[in-house]
């Protein structure tokens, strides 16, 4: 049986478990920060009017290496930076 999803209760579900688990919480974070850089990938990408096959053309990655990607289900070091490349972006590493 397929059961309707609650978005805000599966948010306090979270929070709870979290809260409560210090590795959880910063497993969670990273999670978090992972989505976040993923969708500015997108962003930027959708800002300059490239698809996703455009940036397997200029990468050397497969379009289905880049939808990946974006989803955050895959994604090396080694394919972020020549996503990053396609778009004429690089990454760099900053103190916090």
């Amino acid at each position: 049986m397929l059961v309707k999803s609650n978005a805000v209760r599966e948010r306090k579900i979270i929070k709870k478990l979290i809260e409560s688990d210090n590795s959880l919480m910063q497993q969670h974070q990273l999670f978090l920060a992972e989505m976040q850089f993923k969708q500015e990938l997108i962003d930027k990408r959708k800002a300059n009017s490239l698809t996703q096959k455009d940036i397997s053309e200029r990468s050397g990655l497969s379009q289905q290496a880049v939808s990946r990607l974006e989803k955050g289900t895959g994604g090396t070091i080694e394919t972020i930076l020549r996503y990053l490349g396609a778009l004429g972006c690089s990454l760099t590493v900053k103190e916090g």
